[in-house]
């Protein structure tokens, strides 16, 4: 059993690079990948801690690209395995990425307490956040934790949606890669592309949206993943439906494009009851990646 999607303190995760490890060895997992928000700066520690450990240990990173509605490209993710994380040209694009990152997160927390009256600011979200990576779901939880009247019956995805593209309280980043920048950073610093969840997207026609990752560049795809307990899928009647779904009908997509499969969990700690390894990606996938 493998999971090659993990999170750590270095974006929005709860666990230290070294403490994936150490609970994957506990659940005799056979190989992870750390894949922070548009950050190489857990890899170090990650690959260090695990050199000597009965596990295979991957550098990666899941970069978030560009909104491009016209394209049906909002909230796509890209993971990036077996990259360089020493590469001078990834250390430099994530530098102007996070930059953006930060800022937009910043601007958001701005909108939500100078035009929609919430009690937030950015200094309490980047406390909450504790490592140099800031996300949505920082800015939700001070939203919650401060403001419990005007959230009163909203759900977390009500609230996600409102800093989301689209949303009353959404800012655009002023920097940020799009699908095939994103593809030839993570090709010249000798990785491998993923697309990230495909299932989560809200794509018209989804085979229509992996055949355009394909000829932007994608050279893989992720199979099993934790829909059932994400956006959109998870508190609806049809999260049991999208965990059954969704795993073959991009294997079958990969299978006629030639893909590469990967898998994991999206683990990020405690957070959505998730477990390292829970989804069951099959140790056949390593041969891609090793």
């Amino acid at each position: 059993m493998i999971d090659l999607h993990l999170h750590s303190t270095n974006s929005d995760g709860e666990d230290t690079p070294s403490e994936l490890i150490d609970k994957a060895l506990r659940l005799g997992i056979k190989a992870i990948a750390i894949t922070d928000h548009d950050t190489v700066d857990g890899v170090q520690e990650f690959l260090s801690y695990g050199e000597n450990k009965d596990i295979i240990v991957l550098p990666g990173i899941e970069i978030s690209i560009r909104h491009e509605p016209k394209r049906e490209i909002i909230d796509v993710h890209i993971i990036g395995l077996n990259i360089d994380h020493k590469s001078p040209v990834i250390i430099k694009t994530l530098r102007e990425q996070l930059e953006g990152r930060l800022t937009q997160k910043e601007d958001i927390c701005n909108r939500l307490r100078n035009e929609l009256d919430y009690n937030i600011t950015y200094n309490e979200v980047k406390a909450v956040a504790s490592g140099k990576t800031v996300g949505r779901p920082h800015i939700v939880e001070i939203m919650i934790k401060n403001n419990p009247e005007k959230v009163a019956g909203k759900s977390k995805n009500e609230l996600f949606k409102m800093i989301s593209i689209g949303g009353v309280a959404y800012v655009d980043r002023e920097f940020e890669l799009n699908l095939e920048e994103s593809i030839e950073l993570i090709d010249a610093s000798g990785g491998i592309s993923i697309l990230a969840h495909p299932g989560i997207y809200e794509a018209k026609d989804r085979a229509n949206f992996v055949e355009m990752c394909v000829n932007a560049g994608i050279k893989g795809i992720e199979i099993e993943y934790t829909y059932n307990k994400n956006r959109p899928w998870v508190n609806t009647d049809k999260k049991e439906w999208a965990q059954r779904y969704f795993p073959d009908f991009y294997r079958k997509l990969a299978e006629k494009y030639n893909l590469i499969k990967s898998g994991g969990t999206d683990y990020h700690g405690g957070k959505k009851e998730i477990g390292i390894g829970e989804v069951n990606v099959p140790d056949s996938y390593l041969k891609s990646f090793i």
